[in-house]
């Protein structure tokens, strides 16, 4: 534990947050109400300090899990549903799996169930088939981030949703379609949106980039955006208006056909 957690934990004097911080390092599940639980982590996560995502799945007995069934209808509703988007009944290992988001994590089920159809119009867009294993590590994001509440997970699928659509958008300017990108091609885009570049500065990147080398060279391509951006041009009205200024005279001296027959007729008329 570092010295500005423990700043940090200290500075949110609850008792309860510093329970679930502590018992996360240790590997640990503290013995709290789901409430107490579910507002430990919120505070947490509101201060950058959510738990570390567990490497080791605790284990659940089937009673535990019939049980946290009883006493919440909405997670057995959660459940019911989880086998209606699979589209088969859940194995002992998915209920251990569900019960661990649920339990564990602390996404209330309302949030579940928001993950849960997320997670399958993801997986139906890769044409690859939904896993509570999948669903878990997307749950395990959704822990970091802190999304314990529909508002904010309903924001973040926006702007999940939004992302995709625009690097969607910025890889068919670059001529690539009807294909999967790769890893590294998804994280050059992903970089230059995060800069603030538009679709359309992306694309006169393009266009320079093959006049220059006759290819997608992805590395060229990226000095020209990173080299706009520390100009602070990121439209193409910026970037095309830098590049009609005329570039400056060197030591006095007039650039252009045009300056060069003025100033001559100044000299003949003696001016």
């Amino acid at each position: 534990m570092t010295i500005e957690e423990l700043d940090r934990l200290l500075a949110l004097a609850d008792g309860d947050a510093a329970l679930v911080f502590l018992s996360g390092k240790r590997g640990r599940e503290p013995s709290l109400g789901e409430m107490r639980l579910l507002q430990a982590r919120k505070k947490l996560a509101g201060a950058g300090m959510a738990p570390s995502s567990f490497t080791e799945y605790p284990s659940y007995s089937q009673k535990e899990i019939a049980q946290g069934m009883l006493t919440n209808p909405a997670f057995h509703a959660v459940a019911d549903e989880t086998e209606r988007v699979l589209g088969k009944a859940l194995s002992p290992s998915d209920l251990q799996r569900l019960y661990t988001i649920y339990h564990r994590r602390g996404l209330p089920p309302s949030v579940i169930l928001l993950l849960l159809h997320y997670c399958a119009g993801e997986q139906e867009r890769r044409a690859r088939p939904l896993t509570l294993t999948l669903m878990d590590k997307e749950a395990a994001v959704w822990e970091r981030e802190g999304l314990f509440e529909e508002e904010t997970a309903e924001l973040y699928i926006h702007k999940r949703e939004a992302s995709r659509e625009m690097s969607s958008r910025v890889f068919k300017s670059l001529g690539i379609f009807g294909r999967e990108p790769s890893a590294t091609e998804k994280n050059y885009v992903g970089q230059w949106l995060a800069l603030g570049f538009t679709v359309e500065a992306v694309a006169l990147a393009y266009d320079k980039t093959v006049v220059n080398t006759g290819k997608l060279a992805w590395g060229y391509c990226d000095k020209i955006l990173r080299r706009w951006h520390e100009k602070g041009w990121h439209t193409p009205e910026q970037i095309e208006a830098y590049d009609k200024k005329p570039p400056p005279a060197k030591g006095g001296e007039v650039t252009g056909s045009y300056d060069r027959t003025r100033e001559a007729l100044k000299r003949v008329k003696g001016e």
